[in-house]
């Protein structure tokens, strides 16, 4: 009786880091942080609050003021999970994260893959992604639904790098559709197409869906869409903003709300430099005096977001984090640490509940408070010596 043949160490390994276990395996890692933290509070509370105005008052959410700063497709997900919980009896928190969780673990194995496909013999660590803590806060604490919009984004960029045109520009249609954030990457992507027409086609393949959605909302209070879609500027928890904002608390030792108006004077000069320095990156990219793939002009984009627009929300954290993975940036552990530290020492301190529940909290109010306020300027620090990096690479590469 012959005994079995030996499978090759090397082919043992690859099986356990293939797509489907590394998706498989950041299932279950986020499955039970969701699981711990079935909390009805801060975005997921909002959620609910939106869930109730559209099943119970209009079907408009943008008629709820300051509750859902969002293109319309996500609100329809909020809805049916408040249906379920009030219907089947089912935690409305894990419900509206369900998706979320489900995205970030595919995101998790489609990463592993495209690396693979860019270079088969690439040394990269498959679970890089999967294990990310900051992909876990904001997924499975936090339940934010970046992570279904990164999703979006990525697969629209794997399919331009295999020249599927149309199924890329619908790909990042769906993305918009989810979150804005993806229309930051498409002037740079049309960099990357053959000509003006299959430009024309893929700018209208990419909007013309997220338009078509928002056509009947506009159709019926257009004032409130504006209100609601276009206005909001986001929050300074994090970004250099958020740096000022902490710093100035312990200063003066009270931390001024972040909806306060003394931070909009600081808003639109972020705004105005942001543009400025997209505009700029757009303009080397296209005359090839930095020479960047479709990819890493996303992540570029993406990181000169988080340095220059000052005012970012706990979930923006998140975006430049698939590409880092996907491209082995050496910058991607020094992020996850300082954006870690400042994560929890937000939750703790203005987010009670978001991690444990807020009668338990996980650390003191004066540790959280100086984690926040470190965290936020080291990442600050991090980010704009990682944009750096990527830019200078870039450069020596033309």
């Amino acid at each position: 009786m012959s005994a079995a043949p030996a499978v090759p160490a090397e082919e043992r390994v690859r099986a356990w880091s293939s797509p489907a276990a590394v998706a498989a395996a950041a299932l279950i890692v986020r499955a039970i942080a969701a699981l711990l933290s079935d909390r009805v509070v801060a975005d997921v509370l909002r959620y609910r609050k939106v869930a109730a105005h559209v099943l119970d008052v209009s079907w408009n959410p943008y008629l709820a003021p300051r509750l859902y700063p969002y293109p319309a497709a996500w609100v329809w997900v909020e809805a049916g999970a408040e249906w379920l919980a009030r219907h089947a009896g089912v935690s409305f928190a894990l419900a509206v994260k369900a998706p979320v969780v489900l995205a970030d673990a595919l995101l998790a194995g489609l990463l592993v893959r495209w690396a693979r496909e860019r270079d088969p013999n690439t040394s990269r660590s498959a679970w890089a992604y999967a294990l990310h803590p900051v992909a876990i806060l904001v997924a499975s604490f936090h339940g934010q639904f970046d992570s279904v919009a990164l999703l979006a984004l990525a697969c629209a960029l794997r399919e331009l790098d295999r020249r599927h045109f149309d199924r890329s520009a619908l790909a990042l249609a769906a993305g918009i559709a989810l979150k804005s954030f993806p229309v930051l990457v498409l002037p740079f992507v049309l960099l990357f197409l053959p000509g003006g027409r299959a430009r024309l086609r893929y700018t209208l393949l990419a909007a013309g869906p997220v338009a078509l959605l928002l056509l009947p909302f506009a159709l019926a209070d257009r004032a409130a869409l504006t209100r609601e879609l276009f206005s909001y500027g986001g929050v300074p928890d994090f970004g250099w903003i958020g740096a000022v904002r902490a710093w100035r608390g312990v200063w003066l030792g009270h931390l001024a709300r972040a909806f306060d108006a003394q931070w909009q004077p600081l808003l639109t000069v972020s705004k105005v430099i942001f543009l400025a320095m997209a505009g700029a990156l757009w303009i080397a990219v296209a005359r090839g005096w930095i020479r960047w793939r479709a990819e890493a002009s996303a992540l570029g984009v993406l990181l000169a977001f988080q340095v220059f627009y000052g005012a970012l929300s706990a979930q923006y954290l998140l975006w430049p984090v698939p590409f880092a993975v996907l491209l082995g940036e050496r910058f991607l552990f020094p992020h996850a640490a300082a954006a870690t530290l400042a994560l929890v020492g937000f939750y703790v301190l203005l987010a009670p509940g978001v991690l444990t529940p807020a009668d338990v909290p996980l650390l003191s109010p004066a540790v959280a408070e100086r984690l926040w306020l470190a965290g936020t300027a080291a990442l600050w620090i991090v980010t704009a010596a990682w944009m750096a990096d990527v830019v200078r690479r870039g450069r020596t590469a033309a």
